[in-house]
Parts: C-alpha cells; sequence; structure tokens
C-alpha cells in the first residue's frame, strides 16, 4: 500500500495562485542574449543585464528602468562587410559576465559579440578595453582565476577555432587550437588540478589544462553548442561533466573524459543542463531541455525520472527554485513556443490502474488476477503556463521577490511573478 499512499499524496498537492507579468520592456530591438541578474555596482540592488542583435548592452533595474546601455557601434570596412551579416554583426549572442577583473574593489561587465569582439566595462558603462578576435564570439565570457594568484583570467572560445586565455588588462595568456568553430561556453573542473571544459562544432569535447595544453578529448557525433555543467552528482568525491551535444545525447563523462553514461534524445541538446538535488535525496538530478520539445529529469544514474512535452524547442537552461514560497521546488524552462512553463519538480505519479481491482481495471499484457507491474508512473506535471510575445531566448531569476526575468526574440523582456489568487 506504500506506492497507493503515495500515489494520492502525489495526485493531491494542489498549487494555487497564477503566473502573471510584473513588467515588461521593450529593447526597441531582437534580444539576442539570455538575461543575467546581479548586483553590478554593490548598492544592494540586483540590476538585469541582456544584449541585442544591433548590439546594445542593457541594463535595468528591478523596476524595468535603464540605468545605462552600451552601444558596441562598430565602424566596418567594405571588405570585412563581405563576409558578414550587416544584420547581425553587431550580435551580443550569450548572456555577459560580471566580477572585478582588475582588482578595483568595483565590478565589470565582459560580453563577446558576433564581429568577435571583447568588450570590458565598468559599472557606468564606460568601455576599459576590448580585444579583437578572428571570428564570432556566441558564448558567454568565462572568468576565473586559473592560477590562483588572485589574477582572474578571461576565457572563452571563438568561430575561429581557438580557445583564448586573457589577463585582466586584455593581454593574451595563451590559446588552444581546437580544429573546429567554438561556440559552446567554457566550464571549469576543479579538483586536484583545473581542467577547462568546452566543446566544439567538430563534436570534440576538450579538457585542457592551465597551460593550453590538452589533457583529454571525448568525440561525440555532431556539434556541441551547450556549455558543460559539472558537478557531485553522487555527493562523493567525483565530479561529473554534463554536456549535450546537435546529435541527440546527453553525455555523462567522467573526471579522465572517460563516458560514464549517456542519454539519447529525439532532438538537438542546446543549452547548459541544471544540477539540482529536486526530490531531496542527497543526489544531484539532471534537468534539461531538448529540440524535440520536452524537459526531462533524470536521475544521476541515467534513468528517466519524468519529461514533458512543450509545442516547440527547449533551448535554454531551466531554472530551479522555490516561486511561490511552499517549501517545494519547481523547475521553470522557456521554450520556443513562446511560453514560459513552471513545472513540478518531482513530477506527478499517475496511476495506471488500483491493485485489487484488476478484474475490472484491465493492466495490458496480463490474463490473470495476478499483478505484478507497478501500478503507475511518474510524469512531468505543468502547474503554471505564461505566454510571452515571442520565442524565449532566455529567463533567470530574482531572489529578491522570487520573480522570473525573460528575454524574448522579438526584443521584450518580461518580469513574471508567482501571484495568490
Amino acid at each position: 500500500m506504500g506506492k497507493i499512499t503515495f500515489a494520492f499524496r502525489k495526485l493531491s498537492k494542489k498549487r494555487v495562485g497564477r503566473i502573471d507579468r510584473k513588467w515588461d520592456f521593450d529593447a526597441q530591438s531582437a534580444i539576442t542574449s539570455p538575461p543575467l541578474v546581479v548586483d553590478i555596482d554593490g548598492d544592494g540592488k540586483k540590476e538585469i543585464v541582456f544584449g541585442t542583435k544591433k548590439g546594445k548592452l542593457f541594463v535595468l533595474d528591478a523596476k524595468s528602468g535603464i540605468k545605462w546601455f552600451y552601444d558596441t557601434n562598430e565602424t566596418v570596412d567594405d571588405v570585412e562587410l563581405m563576409f558578414l551579416d550587416s544584420d547581425t554583426m553587431s550580435s551580443i549572442g550569450a548572456v555577459p559576465n560580471i566580477a572585478d577583473i582588475n582588482r578595483d574593489g568595483k565590478n565589470e561587465i565582459v560580453f563577446g559579440t558576433e564581429l568577435g569582439i571583447i568588450y570590458v566595462l565598468d559599472t557606468r558603462g564606460k568601455l576599459l578595453w576590448k580585444y579583437k578576435t578572428g571570428g564570432a564570439v556566441r558564448g558567454q565570457i568565462l572568468i576565473y582565476d586559473l592560477y590562483g594568484d588572485g589574477d582572474p583570467k578571461i576565457i572563452f572560445g571563438c568561430a575561429d577555432g581557438k580557445l583564448y586565455v586573457l589577463n585582466s588588462k586584455g593581454n593574451l595568456v595563451w590559446q588552444y587550437d581546437a580544429g573546429s568553430e567554438i561556440n559552446s561556453t567554457p566550464g571549469i573542473l576543479h579538483k586536484d588540478k583545473l581542467i577547462i571544459i568546452f566543446g566544439a562544432d567538430n563534436g570534440s569535447i576538450f579538457g585542457v589544462n592551465t597551460k593550453g595544453d590538452l589533457v583529454w578529448k571525448f568525440q561525440a557525433k555532431d556539434k556541441v553548442f551547450a556549455q558543460p555543467a559539472i558537478g557531485k552528482l553522487f555527493n562523493d568525491d567525483r565530479m561529473f561533466i554534463v554536456i549535450g551535444s546537435n546529435d541527440q545525447h546527453l553525455y555523462v563523462l567522467d573526471e579522465a573524459g572517460e563516458l560514464f553514461w549517456d542519454y539519447k534524445t529525439e532532438g538537438a541538446i542546446l543549452a547548459k543542463a541544471c544540477l539540482a538535488d529536486i526530490n531531496d535525496d542527497n543526489k544531484l538530478e539532471i534537468i534539461f531541455g531538448s529540440c524535440d520539445n520536452n524537459v526531462y529529469a533524470l536521475t544521476p544514474y541515467g534513468d528517466k525520472i519524468w519529461s514533458y512535452e512543450t509545442d516547440f524547442w527547449v533551448a535554454s537552461e531551466p531554472i530551479v527554485e522555490d516561486i511561490d514560497g511552499d517549501n517545494r521546488k519547481e523547475i521553470i524552462v522557456g521554450s520556443y513556443d513562446h511560453n514560459v512553463y513552471v513545472l513540478d519538480a518531482e513530477g506527478t505519479y499517475i496511476l495506471d490502474y488500483v491493485p485489487g481491482l484488476s478484474g475490472v481495471v484491465h493492466q495490458a499484457g496480463h490474463y490473470s488476477d495476478i499483478i505484478t507491474k507497478d501500478p503507475g508512473k511518474v510524469t512531468g506535471k505543468k502547474i503554471w503556463q505564461f505566454k510571452t510575445d515571442g520565442i524565449i531566448v532566455g529567463c533567470a531569476y530574482i531572489p529578491d521577490d522570487k520573480s522570473i526575468v525573460v528575454t524574448t526574440k522579438p526584443g521584450t523582456v518580461d518580469d513574471l511573478v508567482h501571484k495568490k489568487e
């Protein structure tokens, strides 16, 4: 009877209220980057940072007011223009990053563009320096103190096939030639030694050390756009790398780059997976979206807990938070079908039949009263849904008021919040 009790307990967990728009903002241009929510200037208040197709970086306050914006506005000569799409050449394609890179006690904002230029701004939007690469920069810039000397390094991949490491003044420290475009945001595996993990368009997933030497390489069957998620899945000393590919597989690699397991979907996996303990089992579950329109929740062993199908691609990183304050986790994810979905983190248990009533409720494949199959399964459960004005580029969470910031391709930023009826 334990499963039946569990089933009815699950079915009785009714969530109340709705998701409503708190405010929206029109960027007057297509938005190409997910939002970043961070306190830029140290005043205790969160700002919202995002980039547009026209090359503008916006910084909004938490009430949608413009604090400042920076216009990249680069001049391109006629020869270079022949090889560029004038409509997208200034686009800021990835979420910006924030850190005190020059150790002056203040944050700097770092981002790259389709033109292949890295910009570093101060907290008021003044350009400190920029660096020109040989190709588009489409992933987020990673900022990390690689050598433990208090001097953060700026790490990013580029469409010219190179992984760059710059110092805080914009000088090249080293670069690694991957032999193929890099559109994946790098990640750091930090254990005995630091390893920089990233994917490339040739399907390779690289592990490179802090000197720029190859430590290991894993070969997927198609392009790797997704950023690696790195964590202790089993809450022990082992670190694992979780990364998706256009070959429709989610790969879980060990510290040495060896395959631990993989999971096949029916679509490309373009965004970073979220690692979170969604069922209080002291292990990290893996939540991710696929271009087969589904959101998946897997155990750290690679078994599916549940999936939920939307009406189009899920190409943004899921968020796991308690947005309604009921001490239960929700999963927030945006879809290309223009909707933000809020899902129950544990899913919902659906009964196929009721044991003891097998003579009344037919169980497929059985022709006796002896029931050996479990009485149901866990499936994805939608709690709330909110329709935006277009394809969702990305979402971020503001913990101060438990709201969700959503950037959409047509150029609207929405701030969504749970409201009780």
